[in-house]
């Protein structure tokens, strides 16, 4: 995905920050479902969103998957817990693409909550069990 990245002249560059839950949530994704993982963004047309390890990149699956906008550069070296936000580099690939950036991120968090939810109820009961072997 970054090479295809390279390949798209990049109209705006932007630092930015990305909380810890949204950040967390998508690298658990990552994690437990798949690395790639492509989600198909509803209520904004015709864009998906691919996740990796070194970017998420929001696309436009109508025009042969030219990127709008990637979240790249993730400076996790320096965080200094799980509760702490993430700096990254934003590039902005269409000149509107800033209106959707909030929107794409909120989206793919909601999405991922709902598809991380069968791994919720089924750590549930071993985390309990695990708590109550602890005390004996």
């Amino acid at each position: 995905m970054a090479t295809r990245l390279e390949d798209v002249p990049v109209i705006k560059v932007k630092p930015s920050t990305i909380e810890a839950e949204i950040y967390n949530r998508i690298r658990l994704g990552l994690i437990r479902l798949e690395n790639p993982l492509r989600l198909t963004l509803p209520g904004l047309r015709g864009m998906d969103v691919l996740l990796d390890d070194k970017a998420w990149v929001c696309v436009d699956r109508t025009l042969y998957d030219l990127p709008v906008l990637a979240w790249t550069d993730f400076q996790t070296q320096s965080r200094m817990g799980l509760h702490a936000p993430i700096e990254c580099r934003v590039n902005y690939y269409h000149i509107h693409a800033n209106v959707i950036a909030e929107t794409v991120l909120a989206t793919t968090d909601r999405l991922l909550k709902e598809r991380l939810k069968p791994y919720q109820r089924a750590e549930a009961p071993l985390v309990a069990k695990l708590s109550v072997a602890g005390k004996r």
